[in-house]
């Protein structure tokens, strides 16, 4: 594997694994545009592990307190609630990925299916974001989460196994239909990303240390590269979205989603 790719593939691994404009999604078209061979699942893992170190770096106080707060109810009770909304919410995703994950994979990768997701979703997070603007009323808090919508969350966290949907955009415009402001629906996908990024790169690193290819064409030290830069480029984009969604919301990104989603379907 030449180092142009895996340098490529780690820097839309970090940006697009947070941003709203779907990591599956480019992760497919790449090695279409530029011809690449399969990247495997030793890197597919490792660029998860990566985004997912930096979630881990960047709210570290907050899944300290999480942690904490899971343990000990008495004297961290809203912490205590966040952390089991947190539990709640990653169950639709994890019983869709366990049962339907290789289906989808086997059946959903073509450049047209995610072409038309990406415009389907991009509606979806408009119709949101121009909810959220135009809402009246107080924001609910994270710690006052109701079921209900911990629930239709975890759900629209679910359907981000779709390429080109986006798993930071579904769970932002589901928080922004529950009364979450932009910023607080931000930091909850945030914070409920980090255990299915770390079970996609933990199912994927074992399904390569189970059936391992016959034939490398990387190595370690390009594993680490990717690890590392899949990690830097995370923390930036963590940065990003958290700055441009409480300025001007998801507008900037449906933008890109649209006319990525024309390019593609125009093209196939």
């Amino acid at each position: 594997m030449e180092f142009f790719q895996i340098v490529l593939l780690s820097i839309i691994q970090g940006l697009t694994e947070f941003l709203p404009i779907s990591s599956s999604g480019h992760l497919i078209l790449a090695p279409i545009i530029f011809n690449f061979k399969d990247q495997g699942l030793a890197l597919d893992a490792i660029l998860h592990l990566g985004t997912l170190l930096a979630i881990i770096v960047f709210f570290r106080k907050d899944l300290t307190d999480l942690t904490k707060g899971f343990f000990d109810q008495q004297s961290s009770p809203k912490e205590h609630h966040l952390a089991w909304c947190i539990i709640l919410a990653s169950f639709p995703a994890g019983l869709l990925g366990l049962f339907g994950g290789e289906w989808i994979e086997s059946h959903l990768r073509s450049p047209t299916f995610v072409g038309y997701n990406l415009l389907f979703w991009s509606l979806f997070f408009l119709m949101a974001d121009r909810y959220c603007l135009k809402r009246s009323g107080t924001d609910t808090e994270l710690n006052r989460l109701s079921l209900r919508q911990i629930l239709f969350i975890g759900c629209a966290q679910a359907i981000a196994l779709l390429p080109g949907t986006s798993r930071s955009g579904i769970t932002i415009a589901a928080g922004l239909f529950t009364s979450l402001s932009h910023t607080a629906a931000t930091r909850f996908s945030f914070l409920l990303g980090t255990p299915i990024i770390f079970a996609a790169g933990m199912h994927k690193l074992l399904q390569f240390i189970t059936h391992p290819a016959p034939e490398q064409t990387f190595s370690n030290l390009h594993l680490v590269i990717g690890m590392g830069i899949s990690f830097l480029v995370g923390l930036l984009a963590i940065k990003i979205l958290l700055k441009v969604v409480a300025r001007v919301g998801l507008l900037p990104f449906i933008l890109y989603r649209v006319a990525l989603a024309g390019g593609i379907i125009f093209y196939y």
